[in-house]
């Protein structure tokens, strides 16, 4: 969820694309609090690290996969980390230190950070969005009842991927979410899932707000460093400056 370029990204179910609504109970929030915050009691299953080496050989293989870069975490340390195929035509193998844009995989990133900010009672994902300085505007004043456990989750109430292609033809995002209140509800707030880019980065804003911070500092500060995070970045310029990345390419 860069500031600078949301992802355009659809639900992949098999072959098909699932594209409407989807309903969904009011817990996906508190389940990721509560697993930040009580430690894992299973014992973890043995890893057999040579034939997932293998697998992930092969997968690369696929005429589909370029550049593929694998890390498996366990008990707190890196256990597994190995690069597969090039960065781009003709240039540099991948390895565990290369740089992917990941797009919509950061908005993680965020959904992390307000647990961290909720966990330190800064804000409360109850709290509606209103209470924060955003751009954010919904259909009929939604912003006030809408919260931020609502825009985590996707459930504005708008068609999903709302307004994306006006993100690809270069309008300003702030400009974007507060022309949001001009679309027709699909489902009350909180009714159903719609996926969302544009109106989701209003996360970004409220983090802002709380920290008084730069987005790409506040997830710097209390996620990047922490954990040892060195390469990873928010927006284009932390990424074309790093050491090794990878482009799109065939």
């Amino acid at each position: 969820m860069a500031r600078e370029s949301c992802e355009l990204c659809t639900l992949r179910l098999g072959k098909r694309v699932r594209r409407g609504p989807m309903r969904f109970p009011r817990f996906a929030i508190p389940c990721l609090l509560a697993m930040i915050a009580l430690p894992i009691t299973a014992h973890a299953q043995f890893i057999d690290y040579d034939r997932l080496d293998a697998r992930l050989t092969r997968l690369a293989a696929d005429e589909d996969i370029v550049g593929l870069s694998v890390a498996v975490i366990d008990r707190g340390e890196v256990a597994f980390a190995k690069g597969y195929g090039i960065t781009q035509s003709g240039g540099e193998p991948v390895t565990d230190e290369t740089v992917f844009r990941w797009a919509s995989l950061s908005k993680g990133v965020a959904a992390t950070e307000v647990a961290i900010l909720a966990t330190e009672a800064r804000l409360n994902i109850t709290d509606p969005v209103s209470k924060y300085a955003t751009t954010l505007r919904l259909p009929n004043g939604g912003e006030t009842t809408a919260t931020l456990e609502d825009v985590l989750s996707h459930r504005l109430g708008i068609l999903p991927n709302a307004y994306d292609t006006r993100l690809e033809d270069g309008w300003d995002p702030a400009e974007i979410r507060n022309s949001l209140k001009s679309l027709k509800p699909i489902c009350p707030i909180g009714d159903c899932h719609t996926y969302q880019n544009v109106a989701y980065d209003s996360i970004a804003e409220v983090i802002e707000d709380v920290t008084q911070s730069r987005y790409a500092d506040a997830v710097e500060t209390s996620i990047f460093k922490p954990i040892g995070m060195v390469t990873a970045s928010i927006g284009r310029a932390g990424l074309e400056n790093s050491r090794s990345w990878a482009r799109p390419h065939s």
